[in-house]
């Protein structure tokens, strides 16, 4: 009992309860029901695992590097035809992740966040920038992740010059596409404009 107690006092750590948090995934673009996680923001603890059962419809859980460079750790359950559910992940590194669905258009509305928290440590958790774009190098589709209060509205697409090349409607607090179609490789900006609010640039290359 003295050494089980000792092995606690030096690891206050396994003092500390591990939960299993379950998202519903569903959804479709041809249904009545938009692609989903739900719930779609999770706050956590480091080793909570996150476990996703799929409702309806073919989806993913794409929380990788190559897509989310800003995430602390990289997840992904393989493509939506190869994920096999329920499919989990066991959270180790403290941060904010954020993640979505591969699948045609699924990424519009079927995003989402899970912040781990480290309760041992004292830590501050930056949140993700405010307009994201990946992947960089982009070919045709660049994909606009625009995290809230920016007042978004608009996208322009513009060239080294400053020229406006294209320009379409933008959504705040969600996932957008911008067709880059035709463009030629080289350096770009994506300008987003709001209501009120001072515009954001982002550059960007395309291949």
């Amino acid at each position: 009992m003295r050494r089980t107690l000792t092995l606690l006092a030096c690891c206050p750590s396994l003092l500390l309860a591990q939960t299993v948090w379950t998202v519903d995934v569903g959804g479709s673009t041809i249904g009545t029901t938009d692609p989903y996680y739900a719930p779609q923001h999770l706050v956590i603890q480091v080793g909570d695992t996150v476990k996703w059962e799929e409702s309806s419809g073919t989806h993913n859980i794409n929380g990788s590097t190559s897509t989310f460079p800003n995430n602390p750790a990289s997840f992904y359950s393989g493509t939506p035809q190869a994920t096999v559910y329920p499919w989990k992940f066991k959270f180790m590194v403290a941060g904010i992740y954020e993640y979505h669905c591969d699948q045609q258009g699924h990424a519009a509305t079927q995003f989402g966040t899970i912040t781990v928290i480290d309760p041992t440590n004292v830590q501050e958790y930056r949140r993700p920038e405010a307009v994201m774009l990946f992947p960089v190098p982009v070919q045709d589709r660049l994909m606009v992740s625009i995290n809230g209060c920016t007042g978004a509205q608009t996208g322009q697409v513009l060239d080294a010059n400053g020229r406006v090349l294209r320009s379409q409607p933008l959504f705040d607090s969600k996932l957008n596409a911008v067709d880059l179609t035709g463009l030629p490789p080289g350096n770009y900006y994506l300008m987003v404009l709001g209501s009120g609010r001072k515009p954001i640039m982002k550059p960007f290359v395309k291949e």
